[in-house]
């Protein structure tokens, strides 16, 4: 019989959902007798399909752009799916690892400004049959009552084994669940990374911890196969700790050796936030690791359990730009099945592949009213900001207008800070003359960040500015790369949003130096930074929990945390400043050497106001 979408009836029938299992406790009692030899025990190919960090992504469309996007989107995602099951109908498993509820102005809007109607995912995953999730730290940016809600609305279990209730340390989420498929008891264990706790506003994970992945991996995957489970699947919003020095985007990166040091290179993590790889070879029995959260598209990694075992782990990106492919062959052995061999692959989301009818009908309308609500006009300008390298590249008033907002802001809530610190996160975010609209608004702060006003001092702040700079690499001033992009650090890749513009101090980087001695000077007021100098910041809540490797943001004291989101208040600072002007809102401060700016936009940009 060939099982169809959606699998609402027969997943229900299958699934044993772990609701009130404790570490202690499983789901079937110990005491059961041997499992009867199934009637068939020829070997069987089980299928495992993976989506992770979709975002709110289910058209194939830009909302900060307002365009089409053909490598995106959960609608294309589901061709594929459909496709892969008709290729093993009888015996696939659908997954998703998290971050899936925020992440786009789709996610925002039916996360705070509409929460009523049924939530576009849940239609969309529902329609395709999933039968769990690992929830993922974004999904409880908007508080538990919005992330309950969801969990309400889905067909399927929303997983954390390791997400604890703080008061007696029992479950707060479902652990994990037992499905069979083709006759094999598979059983798929949800973690999420621990960053939470670091990361996310207090008021949204009240009476909750989150502990460590390794640890609660450990505990659980002895008692799934006690329960019954004949492969152990983990499913995981956290990815590896380090990436390929060579290109990530060539497969074979991925199979270097992990132990050999000169492969890889350390992501900047916080420390437990990425643990795939010790949880693969630390804790026994565990057939594949289902991995999230690092954005990044990994076909296959083999890695070693602590009795040798190959282990295979995966990612499919971000966005729904790929779909994760897992192939295990089982045999019988005469007790129970067992992982005989496994393999793993991308499939891409591209142009050459259609949305699905079915998923794009059922949510169209959750669509159409987010485009209507981005494209509402909300301020304007008298020139371009520019956005993406030129902004970076350079004192830019796109970096000082999101700075001004922050200052305002705290100054709203009655701080009056020194200085502030933003970063301009994608190459598409810009504001054009004229009339501005939300959606551009939010193209120049596409995450859901907080604003934090914090306590730091002058030995925080100089280490945070050296840490700065390892968003480039060392360049030759009198060799420069050819296009900017290519004076961006390669081993390893540093992402846009961990490049910080700040406001109000004077400091300089000369790039020609070694990471570590690039800042130039380091003044405020006119006098030189000492280390225990105590200022005022206002920053996001990313960075002040030592997001992207900023730890030393961890040694400030946070003195006030904001209910909005910095995109919220842009978007109402743009609504009470029309006819923005960019020379009025750029401070020149900072000073970057070579000059990248002259080096790859003055003939076509026009010299900056803030040059060397």
């Amino acid at each position: 019989m060939r099982l169809l979408v959606p699998l609402r009836a027969l997943r229900a029938a299958s699934l044993c959902l772990v609701g009130a299992c404790s570490l202690l406790t499983a789901c079937d009692s110990d005491d059961k007798p041997p499992r009867p030899t199934p009637p068939d025990t020829s070997p069987r190919k089980l299928t495992l399909l993976q989506t992770s960090d979709l975002h709110t992504n289910i058209f194939p469309w830009d909302y900060f752009s307002g365009k089409p996007d053909a490598k995106r989107g959960l609608a294309k995602v589901a061709t594929l799916i459909k496709q892969a099951r008709e290729a093993n109908p009888d015996c696939t498993l659908l997954v998703d690892t998290g971050d899936t509820i925020q992440g786009s102005p789709l996610g925002t809007y039916y996360g705070r400004v509409d929460n009523t109607p049924r939530h576009p995912m849940a239609v969309a995953m529902n329609e395709l049959g999933y039968v769990a999730m690992a929830v993922g730290n974004h999904e409880f940016n908007y508080g538990l009552g919005v992330l309950d809600k969801f969990k309400s609305e889905v067909d399927f279990p929303v997983l954390g084994a390791n997400v604890r209730k703080s008061a007696d340390g029992t479950e707060a989420f479902q652990p994990y669940v037992l499905t069979d498929v083709c006759d094999v008891k598979v059983g798929i264990l949800g973690l999420v990374t621990p960053g939470v706790a670091t990361w996310e506003r207090a008021e949204n994970i009240p009476g909750l911890r989150f502990d460590d992945p390794v640890e609660t991996a450990r505990a659980y995957v002895p008692r799934m196969r006690e329960a019954g489970a004949d492969v152990i699947v983990v499913a995981i919003h956290g990815g590896p700790d380090k990436q390929p020095t060579g290109s990530a985007s060539n497969p074979d990166s991925w199979l270097a050796d992990y132990a050999d040091e000169s492969k890889w290179a350390d992501r900047g993590n916080l420390p437990g936030e990425n643990p795939a790889v010790q949880i693969a070879q630390g804790v026994s029995g565990i057939d594949v690791l289902l991995t999230g959260h690092t954005h990044q598209p990994i076909p296959k990694m083999l890695l070693k359990n602590p009795e040798g075992r190959e282990v295979l782990l995966t990612q499919p990106n971000r966005w729904g730009s790929h779909l994760a492919d897992v192939e295990l062959q089982v045999t019988w052995n005469g007790e129970r099945w067992g992982v005989d061999t496994h393999d793993s692959r991308l499939h891409v989301v591209d142009e050459k592949v259609a949305a699905d009818a079915t998923v794009t009908q059922l949510t169209q309308s959750y669509h159409d009213t987010t485009v209507t609500y981005v494209n509402q006009k909300i301020g304007s300008t008298t020139a371009v900001f520019p956005g993406g390298f030129a902004a970076r590249y350079v004192d830019s008033p796109l970096g000082d207008l999101i700075n001004i907002v922050q200052e305002e802001a705290a100054r709203e809530a009655g701080f009056d800070v020194d200085f502030s610190l933003a970063a301009i996160f994608t190459n598409d975010g810009a504001l054009p003359a004229g009339d501005v609209t939300l959606r551009d608004a939010y193209s120049i702060y596409i995450y859901d960040n907080t604003l934090y006003v914090m306590e730091i001092n002058g030995s925080i702040l100089r280490r945070a500015l050296e840490m700065n700079t390892l968003y480039f690499a060392r360049l030759d001033a009198a060799n420069l790369p050819e296009r900017p992009e290519g004076a961006k650090a390669s081993s390893p890749v540093v992402a846009d949003y961990n490049w910080d513009l700040y406001s109000r101090i004077e400091y300089g980087y000369d790039l020609t130096k070694p990471a570590g001695s690039r800042l130039t000077h380091l003044r405020f007021e006119g006098a030189e930074v000492q280390d225990d100098q105590v200022f005022v910041v206002a920053i996001n809540n990313y960075r002040a929990g030592g997001g992207g490797g900023y730890a030393m943001f961890k040694e400030g004291r946070v003195l006030w945390t904001s209910a909005d989101g910095v995109r919220d208040y842009v978007a109402r600072y743009m609504q009470a400043n029309q006819g923005l002007s960019p020379d009025a809102v750029n401070t020149c401060n900072f000073t970057l050497a070579p000059d990248l700016y002259t080096r790859y936009f003055a003939a076509t940009l026009g010299p900056a106001k803030c040059g060397p």
